[in-house]
């Protein structure tokens, strides 16, 4: 029943490693919320759903990780996965039963779709390219 998205970034930078962290932890704050914890080279994010469709019908979880394939590459994963929540069964068994058009709200899980806003959060990370010249020089 649980349903999975994936989102992608590629990054070029000359940026250490913590300073490209600390600005896709701030992309993923201001962009989706939630509560996130780092381990290691993966952001957890538990209800990141700022701006997400019916995000009432389910409880959200991802797993953003960042890789370095090659020297002054970044590569951002990430993977999230939709979990109906209590409400979501609620409104099933009550549509059972009785309320048929309560089932509307289950559809709605089924409609739900989170990677535009962390697709939006992995572009909103802005970090120097490598090789690129100063804007305006």
């Amino acid at each position: 029943m649980n349903r999975q998205f994936t989102v992608y970034k590629r990054l070029a930078t000359t940026e250490p490693p913590n300073v490209v962290f600390d600005a896709v932890e701030q992309a993923l704050r201001v962009t989706v919320g939630g509560s996130i914890s780092r381990d290691a080279n993966t952001f957890r994010i538990f209800n990141g759903t700022n701006n997400v469709n019916f995000s009432f019908v389910a409880e959200v979880m991802a797993d953003v990780a960042l890789t370095q394939p090659a020297p002054g590459i970044v590569e951002i994963n990430g993977t999230i996965t939709l979990t109906p929540n209590t409400f979501f069964w609620i409104m099933g068994i009550a549509g059972f039963f009785c309320l048929w058009f309560l089932w509307i709200f289950n559809i709605l899980y089924f409609v739900m779709d989170p990677r535009p806003q962390y697709q939006m959060a992995l572009d909103r990370v802005q970090l120097p390219t490598a090789g690129a010249a100063p804007y305006g020089s």
